[in-house]
This record gives C-alpha cells, structure tokens and sequence, in this order.
C-alpha cells in the first residue's frame, strides 16, 4: 500500500488542490492522508471555515484521510509549519510527501535546500538576526549570495525549501515530489477562470458572498460553505474580533511582550503603542507596518499574544494527531498504520495521551479565540464536541 501525504491549509479547497491531489494519485498513491491546518493558518489568521467544513470538500476532492495540522505549527513560519507536517506524516508513515511549488523542480529546490542547511548560511543569517536585520528580504539576499544567483523564491518555493529541510533534519525516509503551480500565483487577488488563489476565493466571499466564488468551487466545496455562511460559521476574520484584539494588545506588559514569540525585535512594543490608537484591525495593521514587518508576520505577533504562544511552544515535538475525517479506503489504511505508527491519532479529549497535553489545551485556547472570528459566535466548548466525518463505502 503506497501511501502519499500533502500539508496544506485549503482556504478554501480549489482547483489547484484538485490538480494536487489528482497528480498524487495518478502518481501510484493507494491511499492520500491531508494534513491540513485548523482554525488558523500560516499567515496567523482564522481559516476562512472550520477545519470540519474543508476536511468535507477535501474528501470529496480526492483525499481518503483529512488530520489536524496543530496549532500553534499551524500558523507559524514556514520553518515550523514544515518541520511539523514533516513530523506528523513521516512518523504516521507516509511514503511520499506531495506539495505544489512554482519552479516544479525537486533537484532546484534540494540544492536550494542544502546551502540553507550550510554552516556559512546559518551563520550569516544568525548574525543578521542578532543585529536585528532578520527578514525575509535578508534571508534570500544571504541565500542569492551563496547561491551565486538571484534566489527571490515565490511562496511556495520557499515553503518547499523548508519540507525538504525538515526531511533531512528528521532523517525521514519520505520522498518529495512537487508539482508545479497553474493559474494565479499565491496572494493574488483577481480571480483566474481556471486556477483561482485562495486569496482571491477568500476577498470574493468575504464581499460578494457564496454566489462570486460558486463558479470557480467544486459541487461540495461550494454546498459545504454555503452551508456555513448561512449558519453565520463562515467566512471567519480578525475583524469579528477587533475590539478584543485592541484591548488585548494594549494591556500587554514588559514581561509579557519579551515572553511571547513573534515579538521580539520591537514588534511588541510596536504593536502595544498601535493598540492604543487604532480604532480598528485594519488601521492597527497599517499603524504597525513596516519594510521590515510582513502582514503575516504582524498577524502571528497578534495571534501568538492573544494566545500566550511561546517559542518553546513552537519548537516541542507534536504529541498527537487529530483526525477530521476520513472514507472506507482511509480507514483501512488508518487501521493499518496503527500498528506501526509513531504518533497516536485521536478523536476524542480522552485519548490524548498525557505527554499531549499541553498541545491540547493550545488547541483549545485556538478554538475558543476563532469562535469570536466568525460572524455569529459559536459555543467556545464545541471543539471535541464535532465527531470526525466518516464516508461509507462507495457502492
């Protein structure tokens, strides 16, 4: 049984995923595990829908079994999110680690991959960082340097980077193959006929509702989310929460600001002075922004703050595993990897293991905070209240 696994966000699924997902397959995959991000995501913010309403248009697209990603690796930098999902699938046993990227070449990325992992570029951009310096921008200018060419990777190039860092570092004996992305490039935000991004699906919802984004959405992902927005549990954003979010940063402490990751380098301090003039999410963003402070940077600052995330936090092993939903052909291969797994997949509170607690309650803490993000608030215990979507078998 030939196992593959993708870590994605799917905010929402579209036809890029599909494309993913359908190449995996045809790529000999028996069985495709999701590993997919819950209530908030990389750039540090809510998930457009709950992790229930996409793991359903992911089972539908072609996956046989949808995980939780755990927060707080779910809404971290590229590093952590990889080393994660990497951790997850390798010691679940994945055999082959799927991703789209924009360059589609594994030998360019791994090559890429290995100066990253060079004493002289560690050293460098450690430096870099200690003189406060620590950026995107300068990471690929060190990278450019060493590379002896101009490395301004695209989104998912450097994420890309990064799994195939935390397959070495893990020594994992899972494959990578890549896909090159079609259609819009990632952030973009008009509306491609045949590849549309996820920003541009999440900026058409948010202002035209179900009805601008059905052409572009398969029969299930469009249904599900309709669904969801009729029930006011969907779309999800910080702007639902803006006045706890003002008041949160604004009481923030000395102490507190120097705890929490994300905020180091003057962006606590930044933030806490924003707070207290802002009058909104969005002109808080603006007050803060800077050549040195990216959008998605800021977002996880705020994030990890209103959830007391720590950097040890981000560096601790994952414990557990959460399963949203899987069909007939997932549960045999769940029931099958059981036995040989690394890592406990769980549905319910009481199987967390105990060396899983402290990643539960951060789940939990997660939730609580998304259920002020949406445009009706939802009950903050129905986290392990939702039972994992089970397909029968197919006729």
């Amino acid at each position: 049984m030939r196992i593959a696994g993708m870590i994605c966000e799917c905010n929402p699924l579209h036809a890029g995923h599909q494309y993913l997902m359908e190449q995996a397959k045809r790529g000999g995959a028996d069985v495709l595990i999701a590993l997919m991000s819950g209530c908030f995501v990389e750039r540090g913010e809510p998930a457009v829908a709950d992790g229930f309403v996409r793991a359903k248009a992911l089972l539908a697209g072609g996956a046989d079994v949808v995980l939780e990603l755990p927060f707080p690796f779910s809404a971290s930098s590229a590093e952590h999110f990889a080393r994660a999902g990497v951790e997850i699938l390798s010691r679940l046993g994945v055999h082959e680690l799927w991703f789209g990227s924009e360059c589609g070449s594994i030998e360019t990325l791994s090559t890429l991959a290995g100066i990253c992992d060079s004493p002289e570029f560690v050293a460098r951009y450690a430096a870099s960082v200690r003189s406060n310096g620590g950026s995107a921008k300068k990471y690929f200018e060190i990278l450019s340097d060493l590379a002896g060419k101009d490395c301004a990777c695209s989104p998912n190039d450097i994420l890309g980077i990064a799994y195939l860092r935390a397959i070495r570092m893990h020594d994992s004996a899972m494959i990578p193959r890549t896909v090159q992305r079609l259609g819009s490039g990632y952030g973009e935000k008009r509306l491609n006929a045949e590849f549309p991004s996820a920003t541009a699906l999440r900026i058409a919802l948010a202002e035209g509702g179900i009805d601008a984004v059905s052409p572009y959405l398969a029969p299930t992902t469009r249904s599900s989310l309709a669904e969801a927005l009729e029930e006011g549990r969907a779309p999800a954003g910080w702007k639902h929460a803006e006045r706890l979010i003002l008041g949160a940063l604004r009481m923030l402490s000395d102490e507190e600001i120097a705890s929490i990751a994300e905020l180091s380098g003057g962006l606590g301090a930044r933030l806490r002075d924003a707070a207290r003039k802002a009058d909104s999410f969005e002109a808080l963003l603006t007050l803060v922004a800077t050549k040195k402070y990216t959008t998605a940077r800021i977002q996880r600052g705020i994030l990890y703050a209103l959830t007391g995330i720590r950097d040890e936090d981000l560096r601790a092993p994952c414990t557990y595993v959460r399963l949203l939903g899987a069909n007939e052909v997932g549960r045999r291969a769940l029931a099958a990897c059981k036995r040989t797994s690394a890592i406990p997949v769980v549905t319910r509170r009481q199987d967390v293991p105990a060396e899983g607690e402290a990643q539960c309650r951060l789940a939990e803490r997660a939730w609580k905070l998304y259920t002020l993000c949406l445009p009706r608030s939802a009950s903050a215990s129905d986290y392990w209240r939702k039972k994992p979507i089970l397909l029968p078998k197919e006729p």
